[in-house]
Parts: structure tokens; sequence; C-alpha cells
């Protein structure tokens, strides 16, 4: 796939989030003020934070799909994980908001919520299930952490609107604060993934290595190169969702500059060859007489 597809395919996706986080928050606090679920209300404020995190994720890849430029000579990509930590501070202002209602609640049970709030906790988690699936298989196909992050956040989602109807039946079976304490576990859920993605923003931004399958592959697709007799080493570099590789190659120490120049070029050319590959650089190092450095 290549760059300008998988922009155009991770964009789409971020605005679908966003329109059906919209439509889910909407439900969940309408029904959940009017049916009395503190349960219902904190998977609403949770889909709430889902609607900042998806127009963060948005913004993040308009960003992260810019060019190169004069002040950034290796784009923008990083801007991605930029957009992650927005989402995990939203993530762990929404939970520790919903977990102070809570609290409040299980000190002062109030009447059990409509047997309405539980159908719409049930059907909301087939949705967010499905989204979560496909999501992670775009971000596997594209690399886009920021997609990633989004799908974790829908698996989230989903688990809080499983625990919020455990809550609300627990109540209208006369237990009276399992609203509230169902509230407050989803409060612990939704902090839980802003740690998360937190984490996994912070990694991106060390420059992390490539994975080892998608190194070995690159190592392999070096090697096959004509005239390249091994590699002295490799090194790959993760930029959001895209990857610079830095090498060195050994070739006949007989081989003049000319060639030696050609096979790095043909080096190069062959790793870029891979979609997510950005950027390579071959450094040309002449073998032993014995063939070997």
């Amino acid at each position: 796939m290549s760059q300008t597809a998988a922009g155009q395919e991770t964009g789409r996706a971020a605005r679908n989030n966003l329109a059906f986080n919209v439509l889910l928050m909407v439900l969940k606090l309408v029904v959940g003020i009017w049916a009395r679920s503190e349960a219902l209300i904190a998977d609403g404020l949770h889909s709430g934070a889902d609607v900042f995190s998806s127009v963060a994720v948005m913004v993040g890849l308009a960003i992260a799909g810019r060019p190169p430029d004069s002040g950034h000579h290796y784009g923008h990509a990083k801007a991605e994980a930029i957009s992650q930590k927005v989402v995990a501070v939203l993530l762990l202002l929404a939970g520790l908001e919903v977990a102070n209602s809570a609290i409040a609640g299980i000190e002062h049970p109030g009447p059990a919520p409509d047997w309405i709030a539980l159908a719409v906790a049930l059907v909301a988690m087939v949705p967010k299930g499905v989204m979560a699936v496909t999501q992670r298989r775009l971000a596997k196909r594209t690399g886009s952490h920021a997609i990633l992050a989004a799908a974790t956040d829908n698996v989230t989602d989903a688990i809080s609107s499983l625990v919020a109807s455990l809550g609300i039946l627990a109540s209208r079976l006369g237990y009276a604060s399992g609203d509230s304490v169902a509230a407050l576990v989803v409060a612990a859920l939704v902090m839980w993934a802003g740690v998360d993605v937190f984490r996994t923003a912070a990694v991106d931004l060390m420059d992390p290595a490539a994975d080892p399958e998608t190194t070995q592959a690159l190592r392999e697709r070096a090697q096959a190169v004509a005239g390249v007799l091994s590699l002295s080493s490799m090194r790959t570099r993760l930029n959001g969702a895209r990857i610079f590789v830095d090498l060195e190659i050994e070739v006949d120490r007989h081989l003049s500059l000319l060639a030696a120049h050609d096979i790095a070029h043909q080096v190069e050319d062959a790793l870029k060859a891979e979609p997510r590959v950005e950027g390579v650089t071959v450094h040309v190092n002449p073998a032993g007489e014995d063939g070997k450095g």
C-alpha cells in the first residue's frame, strides 16, 4: 500500500470513527440522564472523550501526511505521536471525572435505572467491537499508531459498555449501588486506556526500531541485490508509520567506484519498494581478500 493510499484510508477511518462516536455520545448521555443511570452516563462521557480523541487523531494524521519541508527534512510523521498524547490526557481527565461522580453515587445510591439504559448499553457494545477489529487490521497494514490508539480506545469503550450493562442489571435486580460501582469500574478502564496510549506515544517519540519481522524482510531484500556480498550492519528507525534505514554493505574490493555506487543505488531502490520505507542511507565497505569484511 502506498503512503498516499494509506493516508487516505486512515483519514477515512478517523472520520468514520468521529461520526460514530458523536452518535454514541449523544445517545448514551441522553438515555443515561433520562433513565438515571450513572454507568451509562459514565459510558457516554467516555464516548465524549472518544469524540475529542477522534478529532485529535484526525488532526495528527493530517499533519503527519504533510511532505518534508525546509524545517522538517524527515517529514511530520511524529505528529501522530503528539495526537496520541492528546488522546491519553483526554482519557485520563474523563476517567477522573467519571470516578468522582461514581464515588458520590456509591455513597448515596439513587433509584434503579430504567430498562432502556440496559438496552442502549448492550447495543453500543456491538459496533464498537466491530470498529476495534477493523481499525486494528488497518493499523497493521498501514503502521499507523494513531489508528491503533483509536482501536484500543474502542475496545475499552466496548468493555465499558459491558460493565455498564452489568451494573444496570445489578441495580434492577436490587443491588442499589450496582450502577455506581459499574461507573467506577468504567472510570478505571478509561484511565488505564489513557496510560496505555500515553506509553505507546512515548515509545514512538524515542525513535524505536522496526519490528523484527519487518527488519528481517528488509535485510533479506538488501542481501538479494546482485553484488552485495554481506551486510556489515543495518539499523531501522520508525518515524510515525514510516521507516528509515541505515545500512552498510560489503562489495568486491576490486570494483570501480562507479560499480560500487550502482550497487548501493540498487539496494536503496530495493528497500524503498517496501511501502513503509521512506528513506535509505547505504554505506559501501570493501570486502576482504577472502570475500569477507
